[in-house]
């Protein structure tokens, strides 16, 4: 009995030593892929020494020679603290989610690449300022100096996430910055879901009724269209009752309208303030997340210091202040988006008709990687509106017709969008008049 007592008492004390040595093991290991942040780094990239210092806070206050070495101190800054985030992001709208997370996430990575943000936000490089994309392509060597350090010393992954999906992460881009506002465009808005229900709502209730739960905008209306009943009169009022909205997966950009009208700002006059100063009070509240979608930060740039809340991947301070400026960031709920009823051609469901006549869809085929599962293909299709959208997604397949399918249009579907100069020339304004100019 004795003997039997004593060998479980050795087996025991033999199993917590070996899960003490793998806790400490996993725990240094982890801890290799968090920054010290009193540490000296010789990187390629800069023009002169950058200096970041870190409040108690945490929060970066960034000095170089030029605004070239800020935004590379910034990506360098946002690469230490955010890479698992900043990388999520760009692989929610490159729609490769599931090469980390499976089959879970087959139908986002689908759905993000029908509407072909990043296609858009590559493609919408070239039309940025010359300044602001200087600004995108030194942040994007900062961020790439950290992802070379890491490599370099052996700095765990990068991010303690890493451990546990895929180590390999591509260089960043300036493309990947404005890939970071496509995100953000498709979490504020929710106006597919309008017009879907507007559609519904005109099967089921007569128009005045329909006027009153949804009243239109005061003012003529730039094109006048009828109630969507009538120019559908087949549609079924006991299918649109019926349905249910969609499964909602916490990887899901899309938030919908509970959260796409989110934010407010708030103003009083030099007469209002004790300071005899203009107060400026900035409340973007977007949904909870860990860590949170914003990072505070200064910068001291040529034309001023600047200081306020930046997102991880966008070299700008997009709600904040200088000496001179205070500025803020609310969502307008403006109809940034349009759905197109399109008619198929009957002989040859290829084409579609517009008012030239029948027109071949754009299309490809796109492969989705998908993590301990097979790949899966989609071909995705594009009208002269924009891409087409499958009926199973927004509840689209209950308000079209048969013979129909449904095209997107969106502003942040713009080739050329030009949103990441106007915040930089925002940042950088000089005066309200400088502001509102840019």
């Amino acid at each position: 009995m004795t003997t039997a007592f004593r060998w479980l008492l050795r087996i025991f004390l033999g199993l917590s030593a070996l899960v003490a040595l793998t806790g400490a093991g996993a725990y240094w290991f982890a801890s290799r892929s968090l920054p010290d942040y009193g540490a000296s780094w010789r990187v390629e990239g800069v023009s002169a020494e950058v200096e970041i210092v870190r409040s108690n806070r945490n929060i970066p206050h960034i000095f170089g020679e030029s605004d070239a070495d800020v935004f590379f101190g910034l990506g360098f800054a946002h690469a230490q603290d955010r890479l698992w985030q900043m990388t999520m992001l760009r692989r929610t709208v490159q729609g490769r989610l599931s090469e980390l997370f499976g089959a879970r996430t087959v139908a986002i990575d689908d759905l993000m690449r029908r509407f072909d943000l990043y296609g858009a936000a590559q493609d919408s490089v070239e039309a940025q300022t010359p300044e602001a994309r200087a600004a995108l392509e030194a942040y994007a060597a900062g961020v790439n100096a950290w992802l070379a350090q890491v490599n370099d010393r052996g700095l765990g992954r990068g991010a303690p996430e890493f451990f546990l999906f895929s180590r390999e992460i591509a260089p960043w881009t300036p493309a990947d910055s404005l890939a970071v506002i496509k995100a953000m465009a498709l979490q504020l808005t929710s106006q597919i879901e309008d017009e879907v229900l507007r559609a519904q709502l005109s099967a089921l209730l007569p128009p005045e009724r329909l006027r009153d739960i949804l009243p239109d905008p005061p003012g003529a209306a730039t094109v006048a269209m009828p109630d969507y009943a009538s120019l559908f009169p087949g549609l079924d009022p006991v299918q649109l009752a019926s349905l249910s909205p969609e499964p909602h997966d916490p990887l899901d950009p899309r938030r919908g309208p509970g959260f796409a009208s989110a934010s407010n700002a708030f103003a009083a006059s030099p007469a209002r303030s004790a300071g005899g100063g203009a107060l400026l009070a900035n409340d973007p509240h977007l949904g909870l997340s860990a860590p949170s979608i914003w990072y505070l930060a200064r910068l001291e740039l040529s034309s001023g210091g600047v200081i306020g809340g930046t997102i991880p991947g966008l070299p700008v301070v997009l709600s904040g202040r200088s000496d001179v400026l205070g500025w803020g960031l609310s969502t307008t709920g403006l109809d940034d988006q349009d759905l197109f009823i399109e008619r198929l051609n009957p002989d040859n469901s290829e084409e579609y008709l517009t008012p030239e006549g029948w027109r071949q869809f754009r299309s490809r085929t796109t492969t989705i990687r998908v993590r301990d599962g097979a790949d899966v293909s989609a071909r995705l299709r594009w009208t002269e509106n924009g891409p087409v959208l499958p009926g199973d997604r927004y509840n689209l397949a209950a308000v079209t017709p048969p013979g129909h399918v449904v095209a997107l249009g969106w502003t942040a579907l713009d080739r050329a969008d030009t949103s990441f100069s106007a915040a930089y020339a925002l940042m950088r304004a000089g005066s309200v008049d400088e502001a509102l100019q840019a």
